[in-house]
Order: structure tokens, then sequence, then C-alpha cells
């Protein structure tokens, strides 16, 4: 796009452009939004959720497959065994724990990504925050208007073991790049945000059977979770359905 072009696509860039590529098919979503109303899908079809549980072992019992977790709401914490046909560990950067339990390898590492929220309370915020997603290649930072308030900005990759703290200096450099290029939006109600990412050496998921029959893998999509979110569910919903039917079969 030429900068007479990029300026008609997204009036709020004021600054100066040699030219740019835009991706009419590229689609901006809340993906807080997007899970809770999954879950509330899967509740209606009679799925079960335990929440704010640790999972301290996974194993074959019987011939079939045995999960124990361990309650956090509780001073002493109270176990509770359940065993599966078929388990799907999708389990983020714990995926590789549970994998070793299980005598599979995923070679997941947590990689720190952070990101900023501004609130766009203000007319003036709102009008000169942009429409469309940006991809800032030079400095790596992306971003997303998520409804008439929000502007998300997103940056950086953090190697540092599954060290969850929000570091000032990661987020700074977020804030002053909207600064810098929307002087328009008050950044005074920012908020900051971190998450591990779940990621495999080649960046690719691991969407697979594992060597324990009824075990299968989503996972390890890294910061493209989301994005491939839909096509590896229904992958690996193949996979257990292929396996189902050839037990079935035998």
């Amino acid at each position: 796009m030429t900068p007479q072009e990029i300026q008609k696509i997204e009036p709020a860039l004021q600054g100066k452009y040699y030219g740019g590529f835009y991706t009419p098919s590229d689609s901006t979503g809340d993906i807080h939004k997007f899970t809770r109303g999954l879950a509330a899908a899967c509740l209606r079809k009679g799925a079960a959720f335990v929440h704010d549980v640790n999972v301290e072992n996974v194993e074959t019992a019987g011939g079939r497959l045995s999960v124990t977790w361990a309650s956090e709401r509780h001073a002493e914490p109270q176990r509770t065994a359940m065993a599966f046909d078929k388990l799907v560990i999708c389990a983020g950067v714990e995926s590789r724990r549970l994998a070793g339990l299980l005598g599979d390898r995923v070679n997941i590492y947590p990689v720190k990504g952070y990101s900023i929220t501004a609130n766009l309370e203000t007319r003036e915020s709102q009008a000169a925050s942009p429409q469309v997603s940006l991809l800032d290649e030079a400095a790596k930072i992306v971003t997303s208007r998520l409804g008439q308030d929000r502007f998300r900005v997103a940056g950086t990759a953090e190697f540092n073991g599954f060290n969850r703290d929000i570091r000032a200096d990661r987020i700074q450099p977020l804030t002053d790049w909207v600064r810098c290029n929307f002087p328009g939006i008050d950044t005074s109600k920012i908020v900051p945000w971190a998450g591990l990412r779940p990621m495999m050496p080649n960046m690719m998921p691991r969407v697979s059977a594992g060597r324990v029959p009824g075990v299968f893998y989503n996972t390890g999509h890294g910061h493209l979770g989301w994005t491939l979110s839909a096509a590896t569910s229904q992958i690996v919903a193949r996979l257990v359905d292929a396996s189902a039917f050839a037990n079935a079969s035998a």
C-alpha cells in the first residue's frame, strides 16, 4: 500500500511511511469473551469443568487412564483420582511435565509475552485509536482494537523459565510506543499483562497421539494459540474418533 492508501485505510496513523501491507481478511476478536462463551456451550452439551486444582499425576491403571489432582482452595490439599478412556493434553506450558509422566517428550518452553490494554474512556482517545490491527515489524509490536473502548498493544518475548512477574522495563516500551505513534490516546489507564506462551523449538504445535493408547496432544501453539485452535481441535478430534473406531473394530 502507498502512504496515501495507508492514510485512507487507517486515518489514525499520522506518521510518515514508505509503504505497507494490508490484509483485508485479517480480523480481531476478544479471546476472553470467546473462551467463556465456548465453556458455556460445552456445559450445555454436558461437559463438566474442574477449576483451581493442580494435576499431580497421570498414569495408566487397569487399562484406563488415571488422573490425580489436588484442590488449591483448602489449606490441606484434597486429592481426587478419576479414570478416563481417553485423555487430551492441552495444558500449555504444563504439557511438558504431564507428557513426561506418560513417557512422551513434548519439548515446550515457556516464552513470556507482554501486552498492555489502554482503556479509551474519552471520545478523544477513541478517535485517536486505530480501528485496523497493526504490525510494526521494526518494533515487533502488534495491536488490536477491542470494541469501542479498549486498545491492546502486545510485543516482546522473554526467556525466563516459569517466571510470571510483570516487569516494568518490558511494559514501558509498549506504553512509549503508544504515546509516540498515537499521542491522542490517554495512557493514564494502562492495564499491563504477561503470559507464558507454550513454544516448541520449531514454533509448530504438537497435535498427535501419544505412546500410551488413548493419550493425545493438542499443545505447543506458542503465540498462535487462538489462531490455530479451531483447526488443531478438529485434527485431534479426528484422531480420537479414529482411535475409538479402531478399538471397536478390534
